[in-house]
């Protein structure tokens, strides 16, 4: 059943199409994959140098840059993925968060940039620990860790500088690290409510005292993050209480009064202060688009001036980090015609710009479609938004193949940029032949706390309605072939992929699915430990009502032919779930191909297997979406 290495490096697919592409018909497949991606900013003390996170080597690792702009250099090299750096204020030293092959055991290190010596701060294997802030002065460490039990996070604060690690809140639950105050006396966290997804507390704890303060007494669902403590006795954060979307909130560290500072009818998504506090930074998901604002902020933590800045092109902005002094700050900017890199806003001008140059294998991006942002009627008259891809000189005759490509979460969002998650659509997309439909079907984010909870536990089924609409809607457009429709997902957009192919497998002609969940029971069974109880308050605790839902229960009804890939070190939905499908449909004698990728875990970050799984996306979207009536 298992395949356990990607295809030896070699021939790549068939280049683009010539037509209104024709300037894509030098590249291949191998180019779109193998488009590098630069993101995460964190400045040094000093402001003259960025660290980021960059695959340039073939699987991210941690790189600098100078601020002024110049050649990037490479920090780490440890043969897996860096999840994120951070700069240790004060120190010409840098903290880099790695797992063992994607089991999400996450383990902090230090790299001393001058020596080139790096060293374990909080590692213990089978554990994870899940990175908070620096104090101020670079000498404590905040993280969450399940160390005493597998289930549950508690609090540590680490003083790196003795290498006294110290537990200061315990939490039978779900516990998220924040920043410090400025004097670093104190610690920001946040607990999770199992009970009920979409629903959190912010706490402030002294670190003297050992004393936790609750800071957000509330009856609704709501959440806050991206949480800061200003110099003045107030902390800055998101919040949606009492709104349907996140907003700037302010609250009084004396009063605990909660104050709006400022709110769209869009999520408030990320948030970025100074540390001085006299400045912010802000991104707006406006329908998927993640657009830059940035403030002046008045010595009581209230907001000034806006910062006039240059018109950013359409995509998505993201991961805001300030320069100390606050003259600029940093951001990953992507978009469809845009592959990720760390870009620059500088305050006095209000100019934007590129600061890494993200390796493009010389495609020609301007000339990749845009997609149009459209809205489809679903079962109840509901209306899905979603991104629609179509190539310029595609045929409009009712002959057009397309793939729905369906995110996960399921609380995720899918956003008007490709890169570095769908390599092979992508390229089909600018090859001229196939159109991509991207939807957002209820139970996604950024639509407001509503949309948000539209498909929880008995209104599952729901959101697989809304993707089963998705093609309804295409084969309404008389672009598409209905029999030229097929649909693609991974993890919890796996599920859909399958659900989709259960619920109405006449629907599709292929289907590409990405360690997707088959059978909810066993899929709570045996998911990591940590994310159990949440997750079964988001699917639901009923067995009958879980069989109900579960594709396995229901797979006898595919016809549709499937691509199935896992990671075989997946702790999120282990590899059980796509062996159990893959098993039934064959035993059906159905067309299912599976692949499974050694020392992967919930994703694929080796280039190599990333490579493999684009050119067999490409293989099979060709046998069945473009084949025997497609082939040119």
């Amino acid at each position: 059943m298992r395949i356990l290495s990607a295809r030896q490096p070699g021939g790549a697919c068939a280049p683009p199409r010539s037509g209104g592409g024709a300037t894509m018909t030098a590249f291949t497949l191998d180019d779109f994959v193998s488009i590098e991606v630069s993101e995460q900013p964190s400045y040094d003390s000093t402001g003259t140098r960025l660290a980021f996170r960059s695959n340039r080597s073939g699987v991210s690792q941690a790189w600098l840059i100078p601020a002024a702009g110049g050649e990037a250099r490479q920090l780490t090299d440890t043969g897996g993925v860096i999840y994120q750096v951070a700069f240790r204020p004060g120190r010409d030293e840098l903290l880099y968060i790695a797992d063992d092959g994607g089991d999400e055991q996450y383990q902090l290190h230090l790299l001393d940039l001058t020596s080139g010596a790096s060293r374990p701060l909080a590692s213990m294997p089978r554990v994870i620990h899940a990175f908070g802030g620096w104090s101020e002065d670079g000498r404590l460490l905040s993280y969450a860790s399940n160390r005493r039990n597998p289930s549950f996070f508690d609090l540590y604060v680490l003083d790196v500088d003795s290498s006294e690690e110290r537990m200061v809140f315990e939490h039978d639950g779900n516990l998220e690290a924040s920043r410090f105050s400025p004097d670093g006396r104190a610690v920001l966290f946040r607990t999770l409510n199992q009970e009920q997804p979409g629903d959190c507390n912010l706490w402030l704890l002294d670190l003297e005292s050992g004393e936790p303060r609750l800071l957000t007494e509330h009856d609704d669902l709501s959440e806050w993050t991206h949480s800061h403590i200003h110099p003045a006795g107030a902390v800055l954060t998101l919040a949606n209480d009492g709104r349907e979307f996140f907003g700037l909130e302010r609250i009084d560290l004396a009063t605990l009064e909660r104050e709006v500072l400022l709110a769209h009818d869009w999520d408030v998504e990320a948030l970025a202060l100074t540390p001085d506090g006299t400045r912010l930074a802000i991104v707006v998901n406006e329908d998927g688009y993640g657009r830059l604002e940035a403030y002046e902020v008045t010595a009581d933590a209230r907001l000034g001036a806006r910062i006039a800045l240059d018109a950013m092109p359409a995509g998505v902005a993201s991961t805001p980090a300030w320069r100390p002094d606050g003259s600029a700050f940093a951001f990953t900017f992507e978009g469809p015609r845009h592959v990720p890199d760390v870009w620059v806003a500088e305050v006095a001008t209000g100019r934007l710009g590129r600061l890494t140059s993200s390796q493009t294998r010389g495609l020609p991006l301007e000339s990749l479609p845009e997609p149009r942002l459209i809205r489809y009627t679903s079962f109840d008259g509901r209306e899905i938004p979603a991104f629609y891809y179509v190539p310029d000189d595609a045929p409009r005759d009712g002959s057009l193949a397309c793939l729905v490509l369906v995110h996960g979460g399921p609380e995720m969002q899918s956003r008007p940029a490709l890169w570095g998650r769908y390599s092979a659509p992508h390229y089909l997309l600018a090859r001229g032949d196939v159109a991509l439909l991207v939807p957002n079907v209820r139970g996604s984010s950024g639509y407001g706390k509503e949309w948000g909870h539209a498909d929880d536990v008995e209104k599952r089924m729901d959101s697989v309605r809304d993707l089963i609409a998705a093609a309804d809607w295409l084969a309404a457009t008389g672009e598409v072939d209905p029999d030229r429709i097929g649909v693609m997902g991974g993890s919890y957009g796996g599920f859909m992929v399958l659900a989709a192919i259960t619920e109405a497998p006449e629907r599709w002609s292929a289907a590409v699915n990405l360690y997707g969940i088959a059978n909810f029971e066993t899929f709570l069974k045996f998911t990591g430990a940590w994310r159990r109880k949440h997750r079964s308050r988001e699917y639901g605790e009923d067995p009958a009502f879980l069989r109900s839902i579960s594709p396995i229960h229901k797979a006898h009804l595919i016809r549709t032919p499937m691509l199935v890939f896992q990671g075989d070190h997946d702790v999120r939905v282990p590899p059980e779930e796509s062996e159990q499908i893959v098993e039934t449909v064959r035993r059906n004698e159905g067309i299912v191909e599976y692949v499974v990728y050694p020392e992967e875990g919930h994703g694929f970050h080796k280039l190599a297997h990333r490579l493999d799984l684009s050119r067999r996306v490409v293989d099979f979207v060709d046998a069945h979406l473009r084949g025997p009536k497609g082939q040119e």
